[in-house]
């Protein structure tokens, strides 16, 4: 288990491999400091129902 892996938060694995791979990547090298946070593959749902994925 990684270091970071208490300040990364998978919200959902991405359905796209080279999206994946590319996150995994970043992961890998993802600060394991407590002041670092990320988290990947979650949505924001604006009030008039238009959706941002963040991946």
């Amino acid at each position: 288990m990684a270091s970071s892996e208490k300040q990364w938060k998978t919200m959902a694995r991405s359905q796209f491999s080279w999206e994946q791979e590319a996150l995994d990547f970043i992961h890998e090298r993802f600060p394991g400091q407590d002041n670092y946070r990320a988290w990947a593959n979650f949505e924001f749902i604006a009030d008039d129902g238009l959706m941002l994925k963040v991946a």
